[in-house]
């Protein structure tokens, strides 16, 4: 195969084109080439799945202003396909996307847009954005995790924006209706936000899944930092869902002694949470109506339930909650 020649370009003209402020540009030009070189792409084909980098190499020359980009020759058709569909606006605004679902929204949403609408079966949607048959099983995961972040991210940084209604088939959601609307795109929005957010600017493109805040918010102080931790949540989300990491969270803030990433990573893997939901509810079957944990706990929401679990273990840490 035909060797890519390197693309030589000045680091002016790429702080330009990426916003990014030209009183830090080797800096940062240098964090966003090294994520480029870090970060997989991966292109979705009938028949074949292509796992890649942007970038094979970035050599930057000392005292000339310029760096030379290498990109993977298998990368040449997609990269001739760009540069033939879309103006560098165009391809600067798909860059300031965050998600790679948003940009595979995008892509579907974009050609039925003079038809202003576009009825996709939930099923095949879900495969043509790239989602795994574990990831969001239920569709209140899928709808939360991936519908309504893309919604928000294109109505904010696009030049289309979609509203959508869900079509059931019996008592399931079979059918996503998109209707679809242009607008006017800005492209400071864009740059404002690449200039906050310049070292995530990489992972717009190649971000296989990024673990939800909700989550995090429940795992103690000590421990939110913990590569291992992030890891294992941000992992065990995208194969099982926010609900599956989320019990066996509140079950390690509760159960868990002294090593809580020992504790939760064997909890999220042998799913804990489960069993000990079940055995609290066949403590209570010979009730008419099993109530849920926090109920049976006296609480008056499961709200309340769960920050009475974080400060909890929070306690366990010497750790007191203001």
């Amino acid at each position: 195969m035909r060797i890519l020649n390197p693309y030589c370009i000045s680091l002016i003209e790429l702080a330009e084109f990426l916003g990014i402020n030209k009183n830090h540009i080797y800096a940062d030009c240098k964090k966003i080439t090294k994520h480029l070189l870090e970060k997989v792409v991966e292109i979705q084909e009938l028949g074949r799945l292509l796992q890649t980098h942007w970038v094979s190499s970035a050599d930057y020359i000392n005292g000339t202003g310029m760096v030379n980009l290498t990109f993977d020759p298998l990368l040449k058709p997609y990269l001739l396909k760009l540069k033939g569909n879309f103006t560098s606006s165009k391809l600067e605004m798909l860059l300031s996307f965050k998600s790679q679902y948003t940009m595979r929204m995008y892509s579907l949403l974009k050609q039925y847009e003079s038809l202003n609408k576009r009825e996709i079966d939930l099923q095949k949607l879900r495969e043509m954005l790239g989602i795994g048959k574990d990831q969001y099983q239920l569709y209140g995961n899928f709808r939360e995790r991936i519908l309504e972040p893309v919604q928000k991210e294109l109505k904010l940084k696009s030049d289309i924006y979609f509203e959508f209604d869900e079509i059931k088939h019996g008592r399931k959601i079979a059918v996503i209706r998109f209707h679809i609307y242009s607008k006017k795109w800005d492209s400071r929005t864009s740059n404002e936000i690449m200039v906050n957010q310049p070292i995530n600017l990489p992972i717009k493109l190649a971000d296989i899944g990024s673990l939800s805040d909700k989550l995090l918010e429940l795992v103690p102080e000590p421990h939110k930092t913990k590569k291992t931790v992030l890891s294992a949540l941000e992992s065990f989300e995208r194969k099982h869902g926010f609900d599956y990491v989320r019990r066996n969270v509140l079950y390690s803030n509760a159960k868990a002694d002294k090593s809580y990433a020992g504790f939760l990573n064997n909890a999220l893997k042998e799913d804990w949470a489960h069993d000990w939901e079940l055995e609290q509810q066949n403590n209570v079957s010979s009730k008419k109506n099993v109530l849920a944990v926090w109920q049976r706990q006296g609480f008056s929401s499961q709200k309340e339930y769960d920050e009475y679990m974080y400060k909890k273990q929070m306690q366990n840490y010497g750790v007191v909650a203001n």
